[in-house]
């Protein structure tokens, strides 16, 4: 359930913060006021796209903040993704900057949009007049029965579905080994032999890890081998090649301070750095003799060193790729050799598999049209029984599935279907139902659903909109009776649905300092609540009239003594503080 939901510099929304509570919050204004924003907002903190078109302007960032009570299957959910679990409440936060870039936090800790979304998924239910354009899409009509298909109970539509993904995916994954086969046995024998041609290619060279480098280095002393001898013979002849070497000055040094030693023995420590600098000397005297007779001038290794090299540099080009690379695309091209060479066997196996697996595929399809013709008649019965009660008694609602080629949602097609008058055969929703039948249909299958999903929060965009006259007071009872199951928040511009709410807001437009605000009011039962509802009857003006008939429907408004949740009073009346 959401307990607190606070905005900053969203749309026309400087600062808001309201409290919410069980059963039926309403929220009304006029038309433009910003009703919506408050929904829009809450579908942000469920997974929802971020656009920067929501930062108020001139501001840099808009950020809405949620609290949502901790529910069991909230708190599963934060264990199974790791979050962190800090209470009896969640709090979810969505920030959006005017680069674009959105962030998501769970408690404090930073989370991607997906972690987001499936730890809010079916928590919280926002239903708009996008749905209502979905009755009218044949081509949601099987989306729309599954996700409303756990009244069918849990496995009986959803287990099944999940099944079916399951075969549906390991029969893609056997069709595109078989289609990485190929088919056309001309361009696989081409295939083969080019590949057999790189494969020799690269062993009669036969090249080593790194030895392109190794020969790099061998190359280049080759070919320097008289600059490199005249440096090594000079270096030799500095250190130790007569009395003005390096070996013999630090040798005069030493004695020097041997005999300066014996009136200051503090000049010991100079004497060890001088009898260590003779014997690195000496060192690199030596490995200077041993290089020395080592070095030779070997043109014909030489020649044999660029050739080699200039073969393993045309290979690498040829690859586009670096020495390590091309050997690790020499198995590559190995493995795809030997699979083409026995391509029939592998073709028959895969076949084989394919027949297995599509058969399992069929199974589970078969399984879950099953699933979906059961939750389908429910899905017409609990329909018809609320079409009875918002006033539409003749409607007859079907649900009519559709054997289909086998394909990612199974082997199903699904169309609803609608008759509003006795005698008249149902047809497609999109040819025969009206705005307001449709949101009257909508809200029999919520009210049919209610207490059989996750769901603890469900949002009517609204979803009353085409709906007016006596069938107005019918939706209201409706939605109140959804209240005693899940809380419940409603935008409406209807005062009869209003009448009924256990909580009412009111949000109009207000300019400051030039710029228009909008501001959320919490109406307290009375006067207040009276005079909306008035205002709702009447328009603009509001007449003794208007009061009456408001006070009339507040008397009439259907109130259950007592809900299946606890609601203090204090918690009922909700609070608000806008800035």
């Amino acid at each position: 359930m959401l307990t607190r939901l606070r905005l900053s510099n969203f749309a026309v929304i400087e600062e808001a913060e309201v409290s919410f509570g069980a059963g039926l919050t309403v929220l009304t204004g006029e038309t433009g006021a910003g009703k919506s924003i408050l929904i829009d907002a809450l579908g942000l903190l469920v997974g929802a796209r971020a656009e920067p078109e929501v930062i108020r302007a001139g501001a840099d960032e808009a950020q809405v903040e949620a609290l949502f009570e901790k529910v069991p299957e909230l708190a599963a959910r934060l264990g199974a993704l790791g979050l962190p679990d800090d209470g009896d409440e969640v709090i979810v936060r969505r920030t959006v900057a005017r680069s674009g870039r959105a962030r998501a936090y769970v408690n404090g800790s930073l989370v991607t949009v997906s972690v987001l979304q499936r730890l809010m998924r079916g928590l919280v239910d926002i239903a708009g007049q996008h749905e209502h354009l979905a009755l009218f899409d044949s081509a949601e009509h099987l989306a729309l029965l599954d996700s409303l298909a756990p009244i069918g109970g849990e496995g009986q539509g959803e287990g099944k579905k999940t099944n079916y993904l399951s075969a549906w995916s390991e029969l893609q994954s056997v069709e595109s080994q078989l289609c990485a086969l190929g088919g056309d046995e001309a361009q696989v024998a081409s295939r083969l032999d080019f590949l057999k041609y790189q494969l020799e290619e690269i062993d009669r060279l036969a090249p080593t890890p790194g030895e392109d480098v190794s020969l790099e280095q061998e190359r280049r002393r080759l070919s320097s081998s008289e600059k490199l001898r005249h440096a090594a013979s000079a270096a030799d002849e500095l250190i130790s090649g007569g009395e003005s070497s390096g070996a013999s000055a630090v040798g005069r040094a030493r004695q020097l301070i041997a005999e300066a030693e014996r009136l200051d023995p503090s000049l010991a420590k100079v004497q060890a750095a001088l009898i260590t600098a003779q014997e690195g000397l000496d060192e690199a005297a030596r490995a200077l003799s041993r290089y020395l007779g080592a070095l030779e001038s070997d043109p014909r290794r030489l020649e044999e060193v660029e050739e080699r090299l200039d073969a393993l540099r045309r290979l690498c080009r040829k690859h586009a790729a670096p020495l390590e690379t091309v050997l690790d695309k020499r198995a590559s091209l190995a493995a795809e050799a030997h699979e083409l060479e026995h391509r029939a066997e592998r073709r028959a196996e895969l076949e084989g598999l394919r027949a297995a697996v599509r058969a399992k595929a069929v199974a589970a399809a078969a399984e879950l049209s099953g699933a979906r013709r059961r939750a389908a008649q429910k899905l017409e019965a609990a329909a018809t029984a609320g079409l009875s009660r918002l006033a539409l008694a003749r409607a007859r609602f079907e649900v009519r599935l559709i054997a289909a080629p086998l394909g990612p949602h199974g082997a199903d097609a699904a169309e609803w279907l609608f008759s509003a008058n006795l005698g008249e055969p149902p047809r497609p929703l999109a040819k025969v139902a009206s705005g307001g039948e449709a949101s009257r249909l909508m809200l029999a299958l919520k009210s049919a659903l209610a207490g059989s999903d996750a769901c603890r929060c469900s949002v009517f965009d609204e979803a009353d909109a085409g709906i007016g006259g006596a069938v107005a007071d019918v939706v209201g009872r409706l939605i109140k009776e959804l209240s005693a199951h899940r809380q419940v928040l409603c935008i409406t511009h209807l005062p009869q649905v209003a009448a009924h709410a256990d909580a009412h807001l009111r949000i109009e437009k207000a300019e400051a300092k030039g710029r228009t605000r909008s501001v959320v009011t919490v109406l307290e039962a009375g006067e207040p609540r009276t005079r909306e509802l008035a205002r709702m009857l009447s328009g603009v003006e509001v007449t003794r009239e208007a009061l009456g008939a408001a006070e009339a429907l507040l008397r009439t408004a259907v109130r259950p003594t007592r809900l299946t949740r606890a609601r203090p009073r204090a918690e009922a009346r909700r609070s608000a503080t806008t800035r």
